[in-house]
C-alpha cells in the first residue's frame, strides 16, 4: 500500500509553464489544444505562460471551463538583472516566469507587459518590476524561468555567487512568492542540473516547484517548433542558436511521466498548491460600460429614456406609435436589467459627432434591430417597418457585448478615431483598438518556413505566386492538396518534401502574429491595463492583446467604427453636386424613384454598393427587386450562408412565381413568411431555436454562435440532439421533422448576414443607384477617388463612358488631387492617378500652381516644383504635360524634360538655360499612347481600349463583339479579364469577367477546363473563349468549352498569323 501511494505521489497533476502559439515562434500548439491534451492525460490544470503575451487566456479560461479543469495565467516576461562588473551592457535580460494569482495579479501583468510593449522592449527593468509587485504582495507568483532563466544559465557558466545574488534580490521583491523552477528537458547530465538547482534552492531555503516547459502538443511536432524558432530568429535550420530547442522534450506527456522525471515530493506538492491559488477566470457574469458625460444629479438611464421618448414621437406617425411605444419599453426594460445605458449614450455619442462635422456615418449590424438604437441616430433603418428582431441585438442573460458596427466615410474615419481618442484616452489608458489574429495561410506559412528550410527569396516569392487563387487562402495543414503547385516550382527536391510535411503539422487557426482590427475600438471607464495589456502597432495605432471575439466575452464595450468606403463615394459626390449645382441631397431622405429601380432590375449595377458583382449581377436581372425590403433580401442571398444552406434557387423560383411556396407547420410558417420559406437571416435561426426547439434567448444565441463555429463532427451532433429533443416537447415535431430543421440551420454555417444588416447596406445601395442616375459625373468622381468597389478604374470609366460622362486628361495646370467633376458630363483626372506621384508631391504642385500661376512650359514646370527625376518622367509619359507643350508629342515633352534634367537640379531657376529645342520626333501611335495611359493611370482619357488593336484578327476568327452576343448562341468572343473568382462555394468552378469596347460578360470555366489551363488562366491577362450564350437583361453568361490566351503585348512577326 505504501508503494502504491508512493507512486500516487509521483505524478504532476498540473502543467504551470505551457506556452501556446501566441509567444510568436516559441510554440506550436493553441491553448485550447494544450487545454483538451490537459485533460485527456489526467491533469487537474493548466498554467498559461506565454511570451510577454497573455493573448491566449480568454480560450484558455473558456476552454478550461468546457474541460472542468482550473486555469492560470501567467506571463514569461524578459527582466533586466544588473550585469557583472566590466561588462559592455549595463544589464542582462533573464526570463522569468509571473504566475496572477488573483484578478488584482493578472492587471498586474498586464501593466508589466505594457512596459514591456511601449517602453522598454528589452526587457523589464527590475525596479518597475519591484515597483508593480509591491502594489499586492501576494497577487504575483514569480518562478525563476526554464532553461533560459538565470539559475540554468548562470549555472553552465559556473557563475554561482551571482545566481545566488539575484534569487536574493528577487526574494526580497517576492519575499513570500519566489520559486526555484524544476524542469527536465531530456538533455545529457539532466539530473545533475536538477540537483544543483534544488541545491541552490536549499541554500537560500527557497522553494523549489515543478514546472516543465511545455510548448508542443506532441513529440512529432519538435521539428516545426525548430523551424518557427529559426523563422522567429531569422536563421535556417543549419545555424546553431542558443534558443533553438534541442530535443523533443516539451512536448504534453503524461502526469506520471513528468513525476518519474521530476520525482520531487516538495516540488510537485508546491506545483498543485499554486494551481489551487491561482485558480482564474477572467471571464465576466455581467457587462461593464463606461459611464457618460452626465449633468449634476442625472442618471445615464434616466438620460436615455428622456431622450428616447423625445425622439419618439417625432420619428413615429400616430398609427405605428403605439406600438413603437410598447417596443421601446421593452427595450428599455432589458437595458435597465443589463446595466447598459451608458453603452447606449456612448454610442451614441460618436453618431452625434459624426452629425455635427458632417461625416457620413450610419450604424448597422444586429443593432439596426433596435428601436432604441433607431431614436438616438445610431441607425437609419427603422425596425418595425422591416419588422426586425431587437434579441438578435440584446437580451437578458447576454454576457457579451452587443454589436454596434458603424460605418463611416472612410475619408473621415481617422478624424472620428482622433476624437475617441481624445474623448475618451484618458492618457492612452481608456482607449485601444482590437487586435486582429493573423493565422496562417499559405503563402504566409511558405514564407516562413521556406526561410527557415533555406529556401531563397526568390524561390519563396515564385511559390507563393503559383498558389494562385485555388490555394493562396487554404490552410497550411491542407499543404498536400496543393501538391501540384509545389512539384511545379520545387520539382522532386528534398526540400519539397520537408517542407510539406512541416505545413501539414500546423494547427489549424494557428496565430502567426496580432495586428489593429480595421475598425474595433474599445471604450472603458476604467484603465485598460485592468483587463489587457497595451501595444502600439507599426503604424502607431494603439492596440489590446485580444481580438473582437475575446474582447465581448470580457465584458468590455466596443464599437466597430468601420470605414466604408462607399460612404465616402457618396459623402465626395455630394459635395460635388453641391458645388456645381449648390443642390444639397439628403441621403437619409431620397424619394423612392422607378427610374431608379428600373435601372437595378436591368443588371446595369456597375458602381452600385454591394450589387456590382457579376453574381449580383445576374441575380438583380433575375429577382428584379421593387423595393428596399426585396434590394436587401437580393443582397443577403449572395452569401456563403445562403448559398451553403440550399436557399437561393428556392428563392428565386418561388420570389419569380415559379413554384409555391411549401406548406410549412407553424411557427416555422410565420417565422419563414417573408423569405418564401427559405432561411436567408441570422435572426431566423434565432426564432427557430426559441419558437420552434423551446431555447430561451441566452441559450438561442449561443446555438447559434456554436452552430457557426463548430468543425466537430461529435459537438454537432450533441447539438442536433439537444435541438431535436427541444422541438418535440415544444412542437410536437417528429424526430425526422426536427432533424430536417437542423440540417437546414447547420447549413447555413457560412457568412450570412443578420437582416438588420442587410437593409442597413441596401439603403446604401439605393443611393448609390440613385446618385449615379441623377448625377454621374459627381457620383464617378466619388467612385473612382475612393474606390469602393471590386472593378478597376479603367473598367468603371469605360461603363461610364458609355452614359455620356467622360474623362478630362490628367494636365499639371487643371488636374488636382482627386477626380473633380468639371460640368455635367466631364470628370477631370486628379494628378494622383500617376502612378509614382505621392499624396504629397501633388499637394506640392497644386499649391506652386496656386501662388505662382499655371505652369507655362515643362521647363517652367522643372524650374518650380522639386520632384524626382521618374516621377518627372511618369508625369510626361501620363500626359500630365499635353496641355503645356506646343507639340501635344510626349516623346518631345520627354526630350525636353531629360535636356534641362541633365543641366540642373528640379526646382531651381539656373543662370543660363540650356536651349531645348528638339529634333522632329514621330508622334506616338494611339496604341502607344494606350500603353502608356495604361502602364502609368490605369486607365485612358481617350476611349481607346486594349483589344482596339486586335480588332480585325479577332473578326477574322469570327470572334463577335461582347455586346452583340445573343441568348442561346454557341460564339466565339474575347475580352480582356477584369476580374476572377472561384469561390469555395462554387463547387470548382471559376468564373472570369471579359470586358471589350462595348460591354462585360462573364466567362463560366467547369472545373475540368479548369485544370487542363490552370496556369494559363493564372497569368492570361485576356481570354479568347467559345461557348453558349445566355442573357437576363444586362446579365450574359457564356459557359465556355474551349479557350485560348490573347496576347496583348506587341506582336511579333513570326507569331502573327497566331
Amino acid at each position: 500500500m505504501a508503494r502504491e501511494a508512493a507512486g500516487l505521489m509521483a505524478q504532476l497533476g498540473v502543467l504551470l509553464a505551457c506556452q501556446s502559439f501566441f509567444s510568436e515562434g516559441r510554440s506550436t500548439v493553441s491553448p485550447r489544444k494544450l487545454v483538451q491534451l490537459a485533460a485527456q492525460r489526467g491533469y487537474s490544470a493548466v498554467g498559461l505562460v506565454d511570451w510577454c503575451s497573455v493573448s491566449g487566456a480568454v480560450e484558455l479560461c473558456e476552454a478550461a471551463r468546457d474541460a472542468g479543469l482550473q486555469a492560470l495565467i501567467g506571463v514569461t516576461l524578459p527582466v533586466l538583472f544588473p550585469a557583472p562588473p566590466r561588462s559592455k551592457a549595463a544589464n542582462e535580460a533573464f526570463p522569468l516566469v509571473l504566475l496572477a494569482q488573483s484578478r488584482e495579479g493578472y492587471a498586474h501583468l498586464c501593466e508589466l507587459i505594457t512596459h514591456v510593449h511601449l517602453q522598454s522592449p528589452e526587457g523589464v527593468p527590475l525596479a518597475v518590476l519591484q515597483a508593480v509587485a509591491g502594489k499586492g504582495r501576494g497577487d504575483l507568483v514569480c518562478l525563476t524561468g526554464g532553461r533560459l532563466g538565470f539559475p540554468t544559465v548562470l549555472g553552465e557558466r559556473r557563475e554561482l555567487a551571482r545566481a545566488a545574488q539575484l534569487l536574493r534580490t528577487l526574494r526580497a521583491i517576492f519575499p513570500f512568492n519566489l520559486y526555484v523552477q524544476l524542469y527536465h528537458g531530456a538533455a545529457p547530465n539532466e539530473r545533475r542540473r536538477l540537483e544543483y538547482l534544488r541545491g541552490l534552492a536549499r541554500d537560500l531555503e527557497l522553494p523549489v516547484v515543478a514546472a516543465p516547459e511545455v510548448s508542443m502538443a506532441e513529440a512529432a511536432d519538435f521539428p516545426l517548433l525548430d523551424a518557427l524558432t529559426c523563422a522567429r530568429l531569422g536563421i535556417d535550420v543549419q545555424t546553431p542558436h542558443a534558443e533553438r530547442p534541442r530535443n523533443d522534450a516539451r512536448h504534453v506527456s503524461t502526469p506520471a511521466e513528468w513525476g518519474r522525471l521530476l520525482p520531487f515530493p516538495d516540488a510537485l506538492e508546491n506545483a498543485r498548491r499554486l494551481a489551487e491559488r491561482g485558480a482564474l477566470d477572467l471571464l465576466p457574469e455581467r457587462l461593464a460600460s463606461p459611464e457618460p458625460r452626465l449633468k449634476p444629479f442625472q442618471t445615464p438611464i434616466g438620460v436615455l429614456e428622456e431622450r428616447a421618448f423625445t425622439a419618439l414621437r417625432e420619428k413615429y406617425a400616430p398609427d405605428v406609435l403605439v406600438q413603437a411605444d410598447t417596443r421601446l419599453r421593452q427595450e428599455l426594460a432589458t437595458v435597465r436589467s443589463l446595466d447598459m445605458a451608458g453603452f447606449f449614450l456612448t454610442a451614441a455619442e460618436v453618431t452625434d459627432y459624426c452629425r455635427e462635422h458632417g461625416i457620413l456615418a450610419a450604424g448597422r449590424g444586429s443593432a439596426a434591430g433596435s428601436v432604441l438604437c433607431y431614436l438616438l441616430g445610431i441607425t437609419l433603418s427603422d425596425p418595425i417597418k422591416h419588422n426586425l428582431l431587437f434579441e438578435r441585438f440584446l437580451h437578458t442573460g447576454r454576457t457579451s457585448m452587443p454589436d454596434v458596427d458603424i460605418d463611416i466615410a472612410s475619408s473621415r474615419r481617422d478624424q472620428v478615431l482622433a476624437w475617441v481618442e481624445e474623448r475618451w484616452g484618458q492618457d492612452g489608458a481608456g482607449e485601444a483598438m482590437v487586435a486582429n489574429r493573423i493565422t496562417y495561410r499559405l503563402p504566409s506559412a511558405v514564407q516562413d518556413l521556406g526561410r527557415a528550410l533555406g529556401l531563397p527569396p526568390e524561390l519563396r516569392d515564385r511559390l507563393s505566386r503559383a498558389l494562385g487563387r485555388d490555394f493562396r487562402h487554404h490552410r497550411p495543414h491542407r499543404a498536400r492538396a496543393a501538391e501540384v503547385v509545389f512539384s511545379e516550382v520545387l520539382g522532386d527536391a528534398p526540400v519539397k518534401d520537408a517542407l510539406l510535411t512541416l505545413l501539414s503539422r500546423i494547427e489549424p487557426g494557428f496565430v502567426r502574429h496580432l495586428a489593429p482590427h480595421s475598425g474595433g475600438v474599445v471604450l472603458s471607464g476604467d484603465t485598460l491595463t485592468h483587463h489587457s495589456p497595451l501595444s502600439r502597432s507599426s503604424g502607431g495605432i494603439r492596440m489590446l492583446a485580444f481580438d473582437k471575439d475575446d474582447v465581448e466575452k470580457l465584458g468590455l464595450i466596443k464599437l466597430d467604427l468601420l470605414g466604408l468606403r462607399m460612404l465616402a463615394a457618396l459623402e465626395r459626390a455630394r459635395e460635388e453636386v453641391l458645388r456645381l449645382t449648390g443642390e444639397w441631397v439628403p441621403y437619409g431622405e431620397l424619394p423612392d424613384d422607378p427610374g431608379v429601380w428600373q435601372e437595378i432590375q436591368s443588371g446595369d449595377t456597375m458602381g452600385l454598393f454591394q450589387i456590382e458583382s457579376p453574381a449580383q449581377v445576374q441575380m438583380t436581372a433575375r429577382l428584379q427587386p421593387r423595393d428596399m425590403t426585396s434590394l436587401a433580401h437580393q443582397i443577403a442571398l449572395v452569401r456563403p450562408g445562403p448559398i451553403q444552406s440550399g436557399t437561393v434557387h428556392p428563392y428565386v423560383r418561388r420570389a419569380r412565381g415559379e413554384e409555391p411556396v411549401p406548406d410549412q407547420p407553424e411557427p416555422l410558417k410565420s417565422i419563414l413568411a417573408a423569405t418564401y420559406g427559405t432561411l436567408m437571416f441570422q435572426e431566423q435561426i434565432l426564432r427557430i431555436a426559441v419558437h420552434y426547439a423551446g431555447y430561451s434567448w441566452p441559450e438561442a444565441d449561443r446555438f447559434r454562435s456554436r452552430l457557426g463555429k463548430v468543425e466537430d463532427p461529435a459537438e454537432l451532433e450533441e447539438l442536433k440532439t439537444l435541438f431535436v429533443a427541444g422541438a418535440g416537447l415544444t412542437c410536437g415535431a417528429f424526430p425526422w421533422e426536427a432533424e430536417a430543421v437542423f440540417t437546414t440551420c447547420a447549413a447555413f454555417r457560412g457568412y450570412g448576414f443578420a437582416e438588420s444588416h442587410a437593409h442597413a447596406f441596401a439603403q446604401h445601395a439605393y443611393a448609390s443607384a440613385y446618385m449615379r442616375r441623377h448625377h454621374p459625373a459627381a457620383f464617378l468622381a466619388g467612385l473612382l477617388t475612393e474606390a469602393p468597389g471590386m472593378w478597376p478604374e479603367g473598367v468603371i470609366a469605360s461603363d461610364f463612358a458609355r452614359r455620356g460622362v467622360r474623362l478630362s486628361p490628367v494636365d499639371v495646370n487643371r488636374s488636382g488631387i482627386s477626380y473633380r467633376a468639371e460640368t455635367a458630363r466631364g470628370v477631370r483626372v486628379p494628378l494622383t492617378a500617376v502612378e509614382g506621384l505621392s499624396l504629397e508631391s501633388a499637394r506640392r504642385i497644386v499649391q506652386e500652381r496656386l501662388v505662382n500661376g499655371k505652369f507655362r512650359s515643362v521647363e517652367d514646370f522643372y524650374d518650380r516644383v522639386e520632384l524626382k527625376r521618374d516621377t518627372l518622367e511618369a508625369l510626361v509619359k501620363a500626359g500630365a504635360f499635353d496641355g503645356v507643350d506646343l507639340q501635344k508629342n510626349r516623346r518631345e515633352a520627354y526630350y525636353v524634360l531629360h535636356t534641362v534634367a541633365n543641366a540642373k537640379p528640379p526646382g531651381t531657376h539656373g543662370v543660363l538655360t540650356p536651349k531645348s529645342e528638339s529634333p522632329e520626333l514621330v508622334e506616338l501611335s494611339p496604341d502607344e499612347v494606350l500603353f502608356l495611359d495604361l502602364a502609368t493611370k490605369g486607365l485612358s482619357e481617350t476611349g481607346r481600349h486594349p483589344l482596339d488593336a486586335h480588332r480585325g484578327r479577332l473578326r477574322d476568327l469570327g470572334c463577335l463583339p461582347l455586346g452583340g452576343l445573343k441568348h442561346g448562341e454557341t460564339v466565339w468572343a474575347a475580352g480582356v479579364v477584369v476580374a476572377k473568382q472561384r469561390p469555395p462555394t462554387a463547387k470548382g468552378f471559376a468564373f472570369y469577367v471579359l470586358e471589350d469596347a462595348t460591354a462585360r460578360i462573364q466567362a463560366i470555366i467547369s472545373p475540368d477546363l479548369w485544370e487542363a489551363h490552370r496556369v494559363l488562366l493564372r497569368d492570361a491577362r485576356a481570354l479568347l473563349v467559345q461557348g453558349v450564350v445566355t442573357r437576363t437583361g444586362r446579365a450574359v453568361t457564356v459557359r465556355v468549352s474551349r479557350l485560348a490566351e490573347v496576347p496583348l503585348g506587341r506582336v511579333q512577326p513570326a507569331d502573327a498569323a497566331d
